[in-house]
C-alpha cells in the first residue's frame, strides 16, 4: 500500500501508487512517471531494474484504465535511460 515506503537503505524509494478514480490515462501515467517515479528511479541509481507488472491498467482490462500500448512503451524507454539499459520485464 502507500504506506509501505521501503526499509533500510531502500527507505523511501519504494513507491506503492494508488489512483482514487477510473479510466486513468496516458497523460496520467506520464505525468506521474516523469514528476515522481523517475527522479526518485534517478536519485536510487540502481544498477538493474526488474519490472514484474501485469496489464491491468492497460486499455479494455480489468484495471479499468485507458493506458494504450503505446504509452507502456514510451515508460519502459524511459525506464532504459536508467541501469545503463539493464531492464528485464516479466
Amino acid at each position: 500500500g502507500p504506506t509501505n515506503v521501503g526499509v533500510g537503505d531502500g527507505e523511501g524509494f519504494n513507491i506503492n501508487v494508488g489512483w482514487n478514480e477510473k479510466n486513468i490515462d496516458d497523460d496520467a501515467y506520464l505525468v506521474l512517471w516523469e514528476k515522481l517515479l523517475m527522479p526518485i528511479a534517478s536519485e536510487f541509481n540502481p544498477d538493474l531494474i526488474l519490472v514484474s507488472a501485469g496489464f491491468d491498467s492497460a486499455k479494455g482490462d480489468m484495471g479499468e484504465c485507458d493506458v494504450t500500448p503505446e504509452c507502456f512503451a514510451r515508460l519502459t524507454r524511459r525506464l532504459k535511460t536508467l541501469a545503463n539499459g539493464k531492464v528485464v520485464c516479466a
